[in-house]
């Protein structure tokens, strides 16, 4: 039984809209949504995965997949983006996200099911994620993508954030974002105490 810290970590969601005002759910992942993340990731494009995770690779390692799916592991979040097709759900997209507690710094990467590019779920995915890293506590939000990635480049200069060269890898670019504004603006506001209660779970099970 999952003690009820984590349960009301799983149970967190909220709504982004397509352009075309279609509702996108977001939610947090939980080790029963592995498989499924899993063929998410499997039916991307191989120039998406390269995109998103930096490299080559057809699926996730077993190892990274466990570490996706474990909720609040190391200050580390996992969403997806699910929408409805003739009353089946499917992932169009997903996130992760992850609180350096020493620096304030919450790093984050995405990716969105090719077929639904253009669609605006990115742009609306990095604004969720800019209110949870606010609600998180978080002064800096930021990213890397390849040289190449100008799509990815482009909404996050369109988004506000700073584009640089990565100090440690002449094939990426980091982007970064000063995060300011009140928490309790967030629709994510609640995440804080959400947060702070899987902590102390976790602490009290050590």
């Amino acid at each position: 039984m999952p003690t009820p810290a984590i349960a009301d970590l799983a149970a967190g969601s909220n709504i982004i809209h397509t352009r075309r005002g279609e509702e996108v759910r977001l939610r947090f992942v939980t080790p029963d949504d592995a498989e499924a993340l899993q063929s998410y990731v499997r039916s991307l494009s191989q120039r998406s995965r390269h995109k998103r995770f930096l490299g080559a690779l057809n699926e996730l390692p077993k190892a990274v997949l466990g570490d996706f799916v474990a909720l609040g592991r190391n200050d580390r979040y996992s969403l997806i983006a699910t929408m409805d097709h003739d009353g089946v759900e499917g992932i169009v997209a997903e996130a992760r996200y992850a609180l350096d507690r020493a620096t304030g710094r919450v790093e984050f990467g995405l990716s969105v099911l090719d077929r639904w590019h253009g669609h605006g779920i990115g742009p609306a995915l990095i604004a969720n994620l800019e209110r949870r890293a606010r609600a998180l506590g978080g002064a800096t939000l930021s990213g890397d993508a390849l040289r190449t990635n100008d799509v990815m480049i482009a909404l996050a200069r369109k988004a506000g954030f700073t584009i640089q060269p990565h100090a440690d890898d002449w094939t990426l670019v980091r982007f970064e974002k000063g995060l300011s504004g009140v928490v309790a603006d967030s629709p994510s506001a609640d995440f804080q105490l959400i947060s702070r209660g899987l902590q102390a779970v976790m602490f009290d099970n050590k």
